[in-house]
């Protein structure tokens, strides 16, 4: 009887552990689908101010995906740039986004602006908090808690002018939420057709064409990429994309230039240990 009573409060005592663990599983995984219910609905309000104004406007809020640019060029045969056919197409509708971004700045002071990559998930507010490193990492537009955060400017980083080159930080959620579609930029047959970034701050359009794909570990030298972006020496940013040169994923035939404007758009890889992709594009002017 005595070994049985042991079985049985064994029995009991795991029982309760394998409980406990459900539970709490059942629990994690019911807070991060109402995380991403809400978040959910949190973009959906934001977006769908856009739809309001361009209701009855042909084009508003509207851009063109990279094969739709080549027909026009074949059916025309304008001698233009694809390039240059998104910007002329992104900026013709800027005036109707400009008073939507000013009504949510006025919400939200931190409001910098709008980053969009035409065919993804990628269409969110951009936040820029100096003196609160990191704060829109675990919260939404509205400043409540959320793991999804919302993306956001490095705080050295300025888009008033003076301007400096940008770099915004994003999560990369499983369920592909956030800036998760940067993961495709690691094939080149992605790149081919999403060549082009939109961040609008909330006074100027912005158009940029993707200039280099990188994978790196942030626990590593980060001197080279912060040499491309911060440094005022024009040795140090020709030194850098030389070195760049021979880390990037492919070529994309977009050569920089010191005194381009550059665009980078950040978000963690799990192929490296801290790993992060960096996708950088060069303004179109």
């Amino acid at each position: 009887m005595g070994i049985t009573g042991k079985k049985v409060r064994l029995f009991l005592v795991f029982s309760g552990i394998w409980a406990a663990i459900f539970l709490s599983s059942v629990f994690l995984l019911a807070r991060e689908l109402l995380q991403a219910r809400k978040q959910q609905e949190t973009l959906d309000g934001l977006r769908g101010r856009f739809a309001e104004a361009s209701a009855g406007e042909a084009g508003t809020y509207q851009t063109f995906p990279a094969k739709e640019i080549q027909e026009i060029l074949d059916k025309e045969s304008r001698d233009i740039s694809p390039t240059q056919i998104w910007k002329s197409e992104w900026e013709s509708t800027a005036k109707e986004r400009f008073g939507i971004y000013r009504s949510l700045k006025m919400e939200n002071p931190d409001m910098a602006g709008w980053v969009k990559i035409e065919g993804t998930r990628i269409d969110y507010p951009v936040m820029h908090s100096p003196g609160r490193e990191d704060y829109y990492l675990y919260r939404d537009f509205y400043g409540q808690y959320s793991t999804y955060g919302t993306p956001f400017l490095m705080e050295s980083c300025c888009y008033e002018n003076p301007r400096t080159n940008l770099l915004i930080s994003g999560h990369h959620m499983k369920n592909g939420a956030m800036f998760a579609e940067l993961q495709g930029y690691t094939d080149r047959e992605f790149w081919e057709t999403h060549p082009f970034v939109q961040f609008d701050t909330t006074e100027e359009a912005g158009s940029y064409e993707v200039a280099v794909v990188l994978k790196l570990s942030a626990v590593g030298d980060q001197t080279v990429w912060q040499n491309l972006f911060f440094s005022n020496k024009k040795e140090d940013f020709e030194g850098a994309w030389g070195q760049i040169k021979t880390q990037w994923l492919y070529d994309t035939g977009v050569e920089l230039l010191w005194g381009d404007e550059l665009l980078a758009l950040v978000t963690c890889e799990y192929t490296l240990r801290d790993g992060r992709i960096l996708v950088i594009a060069r303004r179109i002017v």
